[in-house]
């Protein structure tokens, strides 16, 4: 939902118009094939006497199954994408996925030159240019700075809201040695104050030197707020509680735990029904 949330609002932004229901088709299986794939190569060697979540457990019991699902799904999108998309769009598409094959691979081995970069970063920026792709395959030259400044703030506030989930599971990555921003370190949130900090200061330029619409600036304001919220909210949860030193070998997910996600989902989306019914 997040990755479509935001294809509307690029779509709207640059391009004046809704995405094309084949264009939320191919960009939803993109992202799930991105996320399982990204599950099921942590999951081959998961220490089930260790913590872990859920998920994790989940992709692990049911590799073979979800692994032949990914399959027939890849090339489902693979033949959607050969009958519905232009030479353009296939061309930066496979730029994208040329980025997601790097994560996945990079994710999985210790490569130093591109571990300096944290793994929720990566993520996040290939994330919202996964979510900007439409734009991109059909940008008029004037518009390509504004839609490059845009993707890389939403890139940062995607980053962000990894980087705050990476924070609450870091007990869980640290016991699996899962590759995470945490690891090997004692963590606060301090690095995601400063980039919360980063990311309204951006927000602000944009929106100071008018280079995208104050629509998305809007979006972008909104929604990092609703995440800063989150994750204050989050850490008070956990402050109050009591520090449990028997930890669940699964920890299964909780509600507050999408708290991060909704925020870049519902504050963009109430923005653009205000857009609409106000004309």
């Amino acid at each position: 939902m997040v990755g479509l949330t935001w294809q509307l609002i690029f779509t709207l932004e640059f391009l004046d118009r809704f995405p094309y229901p084949i264009e939320n088709l191919i960009i939803g299986i993109a992202i799930w094939l991105a996320y399982t794939a990204d599950r099921i190569l942590d999951s081959r060697n998961l220490e089930k006497d260790l913590p872990h979540s859920s998920r994790h457990q989940f992709h692990h019991q049911f590799q073979t199954q979800i692994g032949c699902l990914w399959i027939l799904t890849l090339g489902l999108n693979v033949v959607l994408i050969a009958r519905f998309t232009s030479a353009a769009q296939i061309k930066w598409g496979v730029l994208c996925s040329f980025f997601v094959f790097l994560y996945l691979l990079n994710s999985q081995k210790n490569f130093r030159a591109v571990r300096a970069i944290p793994k929720e970063a990566q993520a996040g920026l290939i994330f919202a240019f996964g979510v900007s792709l439409a734009c991109w395959s059909s940008a008029p030259p004037k518009i390509v700075f504004s839609l490059f400044t845009a993707t890389l703030v939403t890139g940062v506030l995607f980053s962000i809201n990894c980087a705050a989930v990476a924070y609450r599971e870091r007990q869980l990555d640290e016991a699996q040695v899962f590759f995470a921003w945490t690891s090997n370190r004692v963590t606060t949130l301090t690095p995601i104050a400063f980039a919360l900090a980063l990311e309204f200061t951006l927000i602000l330029a944009m929106l100071y030197f008018q280079l995208v619409s104050t629509f998305i600036t809007s979006c972008l304001l909104s929604s990092t707020s609703c995440l800063a919220i989150a994750i204050i909210a989050n850490q008070r949860h956990n402050e109050n509680q009591t520090r449990n030193r028997n930890m669940p070998l699964t920890r299964a997910p909780e509600i507050r735990d999408l708290l991060a996600d909704l925020s870049l989902i519902l504050s963009p989306a109430t923005l653009v029904a205000l857009r609409f019914y106000h004309g």
